[in-house]
């Protein structure tokens, strides 16, 4: 079985989720740069992985394909280690439901629309939109609020282990959190709060984002 190729930038939310679960898995990988601020994702030598000029792509075993989510299973299935998804059909489907929010609802309203403007267009020389940061800010603290209520009480959204949700949840939080709005509306909620202080505990988090 031959070592899984990523290709993306590792600054990417989905790329950072795809390489958490590797690593919680224990699966040696590399990663193959592409450089997102250059533009590389939309070059003809990545559309030929993502034709929608989107990272990350993944390879194993001379297969290539693409989409966070599907790569996730993936690797899930594929690799031995501790197992990512939980046993029961409820468990399974409030991971698989807590995925699709931050896909649908939280990916938007956190990184497009509060982090992309708040932080990353300055960072570039930019100006931030106001309007656009001020605008997110509901679906934002609705995303957090429907988060922190579905992992209630519980370490893990897939119960007491870790799982895909949790490693597809905590790279947009982790950027969201950079912001002063993302601070406010994390404070706001303890049972998240209390998740991401787990989660960047977690070797996992610190090989992947050293800086959380």
């Amino acid at each position: 079985m031959s070592q899984p190729i990523v290709y993306g930038d590792a600054i990417s939310t989905y790329v950072r989720s795809v390489r958490l679960a590797l690593e919680e898995k224990g699966v040696p990988h590399t990663l193959a740069a592409v450089d997102l601020v250059k533009g590389q994702h939309k070059e003809d030598g990545h559309l030929v992985r993502h034709p929608w000029g989107k990272m990350p792509a993944f390879e194993h075993d001379g297969i290539l394909f693409y989409e966070a989510s599907a790569i996730l299973r993936y690797i899930d299935e594929a690799f031995p280690g501790p197992a990512l998804m939980p046993s029961t059909p409820v468990e399974r489907v409030r991971v698989n439901q807590v995925m699709s929010i931050v896909d649908s609802y939280g990916y938007p309203a956190s990184i497009t629309n509060i982090f992309i403007p708040r932080v990353l267009v300055p960072s570039l020389g930019g100006q931030t939109d106001e309007a656009q940061v001020e605008a997110a800010k509901p679906q934002a603290a609705l995303f957090l609020k429907e988060i922190d209520r579905l992992l209630g009480e519980a370490s893990y959204f897939g119960g007491a282990t870790v799982s895909l949700a949790d490693l597809h949840l905590l790279p947009v939080l982790t950027y969201l959190q950079a912001t002063p709005e993302g601070q406010a509306l994390v404070a706001a909620t303890p049972n998240i709060a209390a998740w991401m202080g787990r989660m960047n505990e977690r070797s996992s988090a610190q090989a992947v984002m050293p800086a959380a």
